[in-house]
């Protein structure tokens, strides 16, 4: 029991959080003792921070000649399941989804993979943790300039704020910090690679304290999510999430790529992840002061929950495929020559 409750604190934290918000929203909504005006920009820059502390340029330099590999993760992540999402969007509201999580789906599409979650998941499946790592990387660094842009053009719905004020809030409180943190990181990189684990889980607590103050406005603005639509989203992300790791998986399997085992684990992982690190701060800056926030991030948070159990459940399946040698793929299955450098990176 003790080991369970270990190995899922971040999932008994984000249901204590939801219930703290319902049950005294009126704690940390706009206006009250927490100060939230204050809290949230400054809670979204400490991410940011955590961010570039964390992220290992030099790892992503050693691993940047594999184009094809990275090309494929990121068109899958940033083009092809927003052009999915959009064109099931019109079935998603003729099955009775609202227009709010409607739109909260499509806005998840928008945002890139996971700053951790996806190099932790890659790891402990068997993959190529070094094309996470710079996955993980790339995605982030281009989701700051493209999702905004993504957004825009999907929804067909401009942000609350003027394009000019998103991007200034988007350099100084998102920009800036991960910029600090790398020139941080530089010079003290062997001395703040032994803190991954603590940037880890100090990113997870300042992400949950987020989540709190932005349900906490849902409360307390009268914005329920309804038991009705939450069940349909909730199923609908169920089915969505495996149906994009099967085509991610599938479509890595292609000559052209020439992707090993443990690089198709990685671009599956990486390339069907979508980070709620990033997007619910970016989102709390796009949409700042849209009493809607809470449903627009409610299938984020969703999908967010679900990539993770999903990918722990398949990562002894994984790990297992990718270490036998004799096991048949489920595609055909192409290797690579492994260069002196590569060797060294993995």
């Amino acid at each position: 029991m003790a080991s369970w409750l270990v190995r899922n604190w971040y999932l008994i934290a984000f249901v204590a959080c939801l219930t703290a918000a319902w049950l005294a929203p009126a704690f940390g909504a706009a206006g009250s003792a927490l100060h939230p005006e204050v809290m949230k920009p400054a809670l979204i820059s400490a991410i940011f921070l955590m961010c570039g502390l964390s992220l290992p340029t030099r790892t992503l330099y050693a691993a940047i000649g594999r184009i094809r590999v990275h090309a494929f993760i990121q068109f899958f992540s940033l083009a092809l399941i927003p052009l999915l999402l959009l064109a099931g969007d019109q079935l998603w509201g003729s099955l009775g989804l609202p227009p709010p999580l409607r739109t909260g789906l499509l806005l998840a599409a928008c945002l890139p993979t996971t700053i951790s979650t996806c190099v932790a998941l890659t790891r402990i499946s068997g993959g190529d943790e070094a094309t996470a790592v710079c996955n993980s990387t790339i995605g982030n660094l281009l989701g700051i300039v493209l999702t905004p842009l993504l957004v825009l053009a999907v929804t067909g719905r401009h942000a609350t704020l003027p394009a000019h004020v998103i991007f200034t809030q988007l350099a100084t409180m998102v920009v800036l910090p991960l910029v600090i943190g790398q020139l941080v990181r530089a010079p003290l990189e062997q001395l703040v690679a032994g803190w991954r684990s603590g940037f880890a889980i100090a990113t997870s607590l300042l992400l949950l304290s987020l989540v709190y103050l932005v349900f906490c406005d849902s409360f307390a603005g009268g914005t329920p999510i309804g038991a009705g639509p939450l069940v349909g989203v909730c199923l609908l992300v169920s089915l969505l999430y495996p149906l994009l790791m099967l085509i991610s998986f599938t479509m890595s399997s292609w000559a052209v790529l020439g992707m090993s085992r443990p690089e198709r684990i990685a671009a599956t992982i990486c390339a069907t992840h979508k980070t709620a690190v990033l997007g619910v701060p970016m989102l709390s800056i796009i949409y700042a002061g849209d009493p809607q926030l809470p449903l627009l991030t409610t299938p984020l948070l969703i999908y967010h929950f679900l990539q993770l159990f999903t990918g722990s459940a398949l990562a002894p399946t994984l790990r297992a495929w990718a270490q036998d040698e004799h096991a048949e793929s489920p595609t055909s299955d192409v290797r690579r020559p492994t260069s002196e450098k590569e060797r060294a990176i993995r």
